[in-house]
């Protein structure tokens, strides 16, 4: 057994946030693998799947549905625009605001890497039953609340 082994198998708090922390770099580059041919990295792809299905928003109503700061989701819309994928038009209940839609090669490249995306999610998970993926749903649900739950006090602080 290496120290990477054993470390891995650590228990307690450590090994959970050891764990974690390496679940975290492999879906890291699952999702390149899974995004590049389209020349899409996964926060474009978020911005644009949630641009797909909640219509248009705000740049800061994005940012937040992202877990983005405004500034970052500015730099994100700035190269999305760029790439042709979305466009900035005057809100229409806001004179002062700006929201953001899909451009018609925007659907068509974000429903071409929804379809190859889940697919391979599809793939990767295939081999867990219903009952163990409820399970690791319902364990990662409640590591989202307790992060959550955090990061908001964190921010009030």
């Amino acid at each position: 057994m290496t120290d990477l082994d054993r470390h891995l198998e650590d228990g307690g708090i450590s090994g959970v946030f050891t764990r974690l922390t390496r679940v975290g770099l492999l879906l890291d580059a699952f999702q390149h693998r899974c995004l590049d041919e389209f020349g899409l990295r996964f926060v474009d792809f978020s911005v644009l799947r949630v641009v797909e299905l909640a219509g248009e928003l705000t740049p800061s109503e994005l940012a937040e549905l992202t877990l983005r700061s405004t500034g970052g989701m500015t730099q994100i819309v700035d190269r999305l625009v760029k790439a042709g994928l979305v466009l900035r038009s005057p809100d229409p209940n806001d004179r002062r605001k700006v929201v953001i839609g899909l451009t018609p090669k925007g659907r068509r490249l974000t429903d071409k890497a929804q379809v190859a995306y889940a697919r391979e999610r599809a793939r990767v998970l295939g081999p867990l039953s219903e009952r163990e993926l409820h399970d690791i749903d319902a364990a990662v649900r409640r590591l989202l609340d307790l992060l959550s739950d955090d990061a908001a006090e964190e921010a009030v602080s």
